[in-house]
This record gives C-alpha cells, sequence and structure tokens, in this order.
C-alpha cells in the first residue's frame, strides 16, 4: 500500500494507555482487528512483539518499512518510533504482546530478560508447529488478562516465559527474514548447482517471497536465465514448480497438524488466501484440502 509520509514524518507521540497499563501489571496484551487508519507513529516503554494472524500489514519501525503476512513475528523496542498501516481494501488481525522489561526484572529477580532488551528490530518467521504454539499460548495468556481470575498475573507470567523461550530459539536457529537488520542474501555458494540451490531454498521459505524477480536477485541470476535454465533442469515451469512444492507441504500439514485450520495452512505455505489456496490444491490434486484430509482419515485405522 501507499504509505501516508505525513502520518510517519510527524513527531511520535506517546502511548498513555500502554503507559498507565503498566502502572499496574508490566504485561499488556491485544487482540486486534485493523483497517485503515489515519494514526501516526508512536512510541512507548519496553518490548512489543505483534502477531500476525490474517491479512497484511506495513509496519513502519524507526527507518525500517516491513510487510508482516500470517505466521509471522514482529519483536522491537517500543521507544522506536513504529505504526502499522493497513491496505483499505484489508483487514489486518493480530495479537500485539507489550513487555516491560525493566519493571518485569524487579518483579522477578534472577530471570534473564536482557536479551529482549537487545532485540531493536526482528522479523521472525515462524515455522507452522511454533506458529500454533504460540498463538495458542498469546491467546491463553490474552483470556487470563481479560477474565481476572485467582492468580491471572502468574498465568501470564508464565505463558511469557514460554514465549520468550520461543522466540528466542527462533533467532537463535536464523529463521528472520530477508530484509530484516543485518539478514544477509543467501546468495550463490560457488561450485554448486544454481538451481539446487534455488530449490533448496524455495523449500525452506513456501511462506516467503518467491517471485521471479526477487529469487533471480538473491542469486544473481537474469530472470530470463533463471526461466530457461529451470525449465530445461526441471521440465516445469518456476511458477508450476513453486506451486507444487507449497501444495506438497500443504498435504503434510494436513496430515500431520489437524489442528491448523484452512486458512493458518494456506498462509503457512505461502497462498495469499485460503479461497486461493483451495484452488490450486484442486487444480493439482482433484480434490479440495477438506476432501483430502477427510479421505486420509477415513482411511486410517
Amino acid at each position: 500500500m501507499a504509505l501516508d509520509r505525513s502520518l510517519i514524518n510527524q513527531s511520535p507521540s506517546m502511548n498513555d494507555a500502554v503507559c498507565r497499563w503498566f502502572e499496574e501489571f508490566p504485561i499488556y496484551l491485544r487482540h486486534d482487528f485493523l483497517s485503515a487508519h489515519n494514526f501516526s507513529m508512536h512510541t512507548q516503554p519496553g518490548i512489543e512483539l505483534n502477531l500476525t494472524l490474517e491479512g497484511q500489514g506495513t509496519f513502519v519501525v524507526d527507518k525500517n518499512i516491513l510487510r508482516q503476512s500470517p505466521g509471522q513475528l514482529l519483536v522491537f523496542s517500543g521507544k522506536m518510533p513504529h505504526q502499522v498501516f493497513i491496505d483499505p481494501s484489508d483487514l489486518y488481525t493480530r495479537m500485539v504482546v507489550l513487555i516491560d522489561d525493566r519493571s518485569l526484572s524487579s518483579l522477578m529477580p534472577g530471570r534473564d530478560f536482557d536479551w529482549l532488551s537487545d532485540v531493536s528490530c526482528q522479523q521472525i518467521r515462524l515455522q507452522p508447529d511454533t506458529y500454533m504454539t504460540m498463538k495458542h499460548l498469546l491467546f491463553m495468556m490474552h483470556k487470563e488478562m481479560r477474565e481476572r481470575k485467582i492468580g491471572w498475573q502468574q498465568m501470564i507470567v508464565s505463558g511469557l516465559m514460554n514465549l520468550t523461550v520461543l522466540v528466542r530459539r527462533c533467532l537463535e536457529a536464523g529463521q528472520t527474514l530477508q530484509g530484516s537488520p543485518g539478514k544477509r542474501k543467501p546468495g550463490r555458494r560457488a561450485g554448486e548447482n544454481p538451481i539446487s540451490q534455488l530449490c533448496q531454498y524455495i523449500e525452506q521459505h513456501l511462506d516467503g517471497d518467491l517471485s521471479l524477480k526477487t529469487m533471480a536477485d538473491h542469486f544473481q541470476l537474469s530472470p530470463d536465465h533463471l526461466i530457461r535454465t529451470f525449465k530445461k533442469e526441471k521440465g516445469m515451469t518456476y511458477h508450476q514448480y513453486v506451486l507444487l512444492q507449497r501444495v506438497f507441504e500443504s498435504k503434510r500439514l494436513l496430515l500431520q497438524q489437524s489442528e491448523m485450520s484452512l486458512t493458518d495452512i494456506a498462509y503457512s505455505v505461502g497462498f495469499a488466501s485460503s479461497s486461493q489456496f483451495s484452488k490450486t490444491f484442486k487444480n493439482i490434486t482433484g480434490q479440495t484440502p477438506s476432501a483430502f484430509q477427510q479421505q486420509v482419515q477415513t482411511n486410517i485405522p
């Protein structure tokens, strides 16, 4: 979408609502359903985590412009001016966690939150199982915050400990997206077949931007050369190969991750919507994802 530069260039305001909440408790969660808006940049104390559930959002964090898709997590310092902008034709859904790391450290002495404070801005691609675990964890924490039953603070703190472990594992595994600060392009490894390298990359990044132009740039190939070489080596077009790999991975998820919705599976393998996923799946396999899943479950003893 076209970003409104007048909103970005304004002096950021302090998010007073978050500051007031932090006076009561150092962890705050929101389940947001966002559409296009005209809010300017803002800041707040602590750390912010955004897990995208549905739709597309464009985050501006200080000087970084980052496109968020379902199954992606964005972590950054709340002190950096930031805002999310939504296309007028889209509806964006997310879970937000705000952490006052200083107050939390004093509340829980001996717990190490320093590493989280050092994460200035990172965009993480979550594996499907990690995404589902994180999603369920955040909804549980959000429910505790809303209902405020006995021990709700302890439940949220316990959930946060599990959440931060997941985030740390993702960062140490190098699951940050292209375009995040300090992340290098994959490039070509000398002496290896570039098409083989490209296919390995596709299989590991099905939920990312796999457009021909982007991949040609990443692997230092001209688009025309990539098209010709790929068709010669694989016997199919680049676009057909990407769709096949996405359908193959979706089959695995339909079989092994029965708790995932069709929408979650669609986004996790790189389809823009569940309808596009179902249409492509049927064109390739001859049946819808739901029919495939039901057939397999029926045949399992």
